[in-house]
């Protein structure tokens, strides 16, 4: 369980809070490259850590991520034409470009300077992996672009999704650093049937944590009958990410979420599923996932639905009664409400892994607001983001999962 303090201190993201400036301080996804392929198209509103924001791609092809609401007199830029390198206010035809400079104040006299003194606030971006990426953090501590393996696939080897779900990120987050849920939530088969995979056969997990530079990393354990131990890696790097050993067909598989506030109480879910040896499955990826999307993002499925949840399903087929993977972790994450009171949690030895990064998140914010200190992932030069994976596998007995001994992998098929 937190206090009240540090719950609020880990679910508020807004400009001037503790746990918000620490994520100004990362490279954070801001929408997907599929929503502005056009350039000079139709700009698009962001909402990210509570903050209104316009981005439009310009004549250049470049990205710009301002303030939604324009400078002049506060009207919404996204009103505005994008046009000839910039985005023109739709009420009185003030112009910015997508560094946020003000190129034009037609109203104003010819000779007027005021142009030179206005500017709007805007994000630097990077456009990588399918997505628009956003630094909303001082400039002086801008860090470099993490260049994680999954941004770095080869054409058609990798998907990226996002939907909304209607709660704090760290609902979300946790229920992908709860590696005893798996054999419970996403069953697939009946409660009371035998395991069809080795976590749903062997529920009870030992949970190792280890501290890394990036954030940290821990080990589902499960005792086989042989000795050995099947262990399932899942990685957590700073500020809102999970990397997850997919269960398939090979070692290449995995799959990454990100869970990006767009205010305390509502998440931008995204995720890459990914695979260096092979190209992704598309369609399998989007029907295994259940989840069925507006054009706005959001489900069109949801607590209003009660997600669908089929009760003959639950008695003749598999435990949850609601059909996806994501749609089943939206299921029991939004019905938490949309900030879970976890003053009121009762927490047991495999809740080690989310005590662990709440604890470290919760330091590292109020180390940034109290020091200036940045956690090591934003200052460790050396750290090879490409190399950083999550796996599956046996580790003979004898032997410590740390030593990432790559022998025979576990991965049974789901599909």
């Amino acid at each position: 369980m937190l206090t009240v303090e540090d719950n609020e201190t880990l679910c508020r993201v807004g400009p001037g809070t503790e746990m918000g400036e620490l994520f100004r301080r990362f490279w954070i996804p801001a929408a997907m490259s599929e929503e502005l392929l056009e350039k000079d198209g139709t700009p698009l509103r962001v909402r990210l850590l509570g903050e209104d924001l316009v981005c439009f791609r310009d004549t250049e092809g470049r990205i710009g991520l301002l303030h939604e609401r324009c400078p002049h007199r506060r009207s919404s830029l996204a009103l505005g034409a994008n046009e000839r390198c910039g985005i023109r206010c739709l009420y009185h035809g003030w112009k910015f470009d997508v560094d946020g400079n003000c190129v034009d104040t037609p109203g104003e006299p010819p000779n007027s300077a005021l142009k030179e003194r206005v500017k709007a606030v805007a994000y630097p971006t990077v456009e990588k992996g399918g997505v628009i990426w956003a630094y909303m953090g001082p400039p002086e501590d801008q860090p470099p672009f993490p260049e994680y393996e999954f941004l770095n696939m080869p054409e058609g080897h990798s998907m990226v999704s996002k939907v909304q779900e209607e709660c704090n990120y760290a609902q979300g987050l946790e229920g992908t650093i709860d590696t005893v849920h798996a054999g419970a939530l996403h069953r697939t088969v009946r409660w009371h049937d035998e395991g069809k995979l080795a976590h749903e056969q062997v529920l009870y997990a030992d949970v190792d944590v280890q501290h890394t530079s990036y954030g940290f990393r821990y080990a589902g354990l499960r005792k086989l009958p042989d000795g050995s131990t099947h262990t399932r890696v899942t990685i957590v790097p700073f500020p809102f990410f999970t990397f997850i050993p997919s269960p398939g067909s090979t070692q290449g598989r995995r799959l990454v979420n990100a869970w990006v506030p767009r205010d305390d109480v509502s998440t931008w879910h995204m995720q890459w599923f990914f695979n260096a040896e092979a190209p992704i499955d598309v369609e399998f990826r989007k029907k295994e996932s259940g989840v069925h999307i507006k054009p706005d993002f959001t489900k069109k499925v949801g607590f209003a639905e009660w997600y669908n949840q089929d009760r003959e399903a639950m008695k003749n087929d598999y435990f949850s009664g609601i059909t996806g993977v994501v749609m089943q972790d939206h299921a029991v994450v939004e019905t938490m409400g949309p900030i879970s009171d976890r003053e009121n949690e009762n927490l047991g030895q495999s809740d080690l892994a989310i005590v662990t990064w709440r604890r470290m998140l919760i330091k590292a914010a109020r180390n940034l607001a109290r020091t200036g200190e940045l956690p090591e992932i934003l200052t460790n030069s050396a750290i090879d983001f490409s190399a950083i994976k999550s796996y599956e596998q046996i580790v003979p007995p004898g032997h410590d999962w740390k030593d990432d001994i790559q022998l025979e992998k576990m991965f049974e098929s789901v599909e």
